[in-house]
């Protein structure tokens, strides 16, 4: 991921369209007739604008197509599905900007951290038809290597369940993968952050079962310790115990692709539009990033679960196992919630509404969610590093079309600011962690316009009050104040990124 995503808010909210003067949402009918469905994609290609929408003003609804030029996005692919069934896909643009060829529905793309929730569907399968602990600690299941011990190292375990949900304490985020002719570190290396692994030692820093906390490193821990019980590869695992049975024959853990799959695979583009250097990375950590798969795929997956969880299907999964994979083990019902190996969205009462996940690879981003009661849901698949906003966007879409998933547009409302007081915000600010860069504001009548080159170029910035601004993509600024209250002295960003006064 580039430093670009620095810069994006995530957050969500509602969209009154009466006070935009937005048209109604089209609601189609719930069997639609092959026309109709393709009407229903077609409503993806139009109708699109940025999450934050301004009060009183008109929305700038774009294309698909203007909108990927806008992000820098080469090619979407889009699977949609209803009452458990895939009803249509939807593509649009190129899967390589060289030589020209268009996406279709069987183009893969590497899922990034969608990975997890797969993982988790096949270590679910294999304790399903074979003994293994889910909450034993696992230096008991462990045999190539051994976690170190920690603060907590007899108090509380790290169990694969505990992994599964980020609740085990356990380190490392993401990973970068590894670039075309770097050398690839194995499980053991990357656990232990050995070279020529590129990413710190997973560690527990926090008391397993507390609190949840992303970490790809624990996924990585769990891979290798299912590997270990049952003495055979991911790879290998996958396609008997999930991509066979449930027919996802575009999909697999393979990395590098396998051949099967690369004839029709997608090119990993940056931030900047721009070929991603050294190829689709290779992942080590295959249950935390590495799997190529397509939308429609990824819906299978999730229709499987969803099927078994209300024991309509159960020849793939039991009742019970798909029950476990959707039960939250985060210590609270306050989001994120995660089951086994998916994020659950659960309403105020605790009640599973949908569940699903995200996934960002470098040149990858992508996004599934799936309704529990309805069978309604989506998997969008990009090959752009701006790839998340421009799934936001259609996710809003396809919420506002189609009443499918959670996401809104947010509203947000002006609040005038004089010229004179902009002064005391305008200037360039330098921030140095996690990149070396001068960010720049210029005035406009109600804000400023924001350039952090070579991240962000031309940012409009709107005034929300007490020095805070927002952009229309979803991304603030605040700013902290000098002794004398007469200078913002400290701009502070997303993610606590802050820049202090030139």
């Amino acid at each position: 991921m580039t430093s670009t995503k620095i810069f994006a808010s995530l957050t969500l909210s509602l969209c009154f369209a009466s006070l935009l003067g937005c048209a109604e949402p089209e609601n189609l009918p719930a069997s639609p007739s092959p026309a109709e469905e393709s009407k229903e994609a077609n409503l993806l290609k139009t109708g699109l604008t940025e999450r934050i929408r301004i009060e009183g003003q008109e929305v700038d609804y774009q294309s698909l197509e203007q909108r990927q030029a806008h992000y820098d996005v080469p090619g979407v692919s889009v699977a949609f599905m209803r009452n458990g069934q895939l009803a249509w896909t939807m593509q649009s643009g190129v899967k390589d900007l060289t030589t020209g060829l268009v996406v279709d529905e069987n183009t893969v793309f590497q899922a990034g951290s969608i990975s997890k929730p797969a993982f988790a569907s096949v270590l679910m399968k294999y304790r399903q038809d074979n003994p293994i602990d889910l909450d034993t600690d696992v230096n008991n299941l462990l045999t190539s290597w051994q976690l170190p011990e920690h603060e907590w190292t007899g108090q509380e375990v790290v169990s694969l369940r505990r992994l599964l949900s980020h609740t085990a304490g356990t380190t490392v985020h993401g990973f970068p993968g590894y670039a075309a002719g770097e050398p690839v570190p194995t499980l053991q290396q990357v656990l232990e952050g050995a070279f020529p692994a590129n990413t710190d030692a997973v560690v527990v820093d926090i008391k397993p079962s507390t609190q949840m906390r992303y970490s790809g490193g624990g996924t990585t821990l769990a891979q290798l310790t299912l590997q270990d019980v049952a003495n055979e590869p991911l790879p290998v695992m996958s396609q008997r115990l999930l991509f066979t049975p449930l027919d996802m024959t575009r999909s697999g853990f393979e990395q590098p692709i396998s051949k099967n799959l690369s004839n029709n695979m997608a090119t990993p583009y940056d931030g900047d539009g721009a070929p991603v250097e050294g190829g689709a990375h290779t992942y080590a950590t295959l249950a935390a990033a590495g799997m190529w798969s397509t939308p429609s795929d990824m819906l299978k997956m999730a229709s499987g679960v969803r099927s078994a969880y209300l024991g309509q299907k159960t020849d793939w999964i039991s009742q019970a196992t798909a029950r476990e994979m959707l039960t939250n083990n985060t210590p609270t019902n306050e989001a994120p919630n995660v089951g086994i190996g998916f994020f659950i969205n659960m309403d105020e009462d605790g009640k599973t509404l949908g569940f699903g996940h995200g996934g960002a690879d470098a040149g990858f981003m992508s996004q599934l969610y799936l309704e529990l009661d309805t069978g309604n849901g989506y998997a969008i698949m990009t090959n752009g590093n701006n790839g998340m906003q421009l799934i936001s966007e259609l996710e809003i879409r396809l919420k506002e079309a189609l009443d499918v998933g959670y996401s809104e547009a947010e509203v947000k409302k002006l609040v005038p600011i004089s010229q004179k007081e902009l002064t005391k915000y305008i200037g360039t600010y330098v921030v140095t962690t996690p990149v070396n860069v001068d960010v720049v504001l210029e005035k406009t009548s109600n804000g400023f316009v924001l350039n952090a080159l070579p991240y962000v170029e031309n940012e409009e910035y709107f005034h929300e009050g007490s020095g805070r601004f927002f952009a229309k993509n979803g991304s603030s600024v605040r700013f902290e104040d000098d002794a004398e209250g007469v200078l913002a002295k400290t701009l502070v960003m997303d993610g606590n990124i802050r820049g202090v006064r030139e």
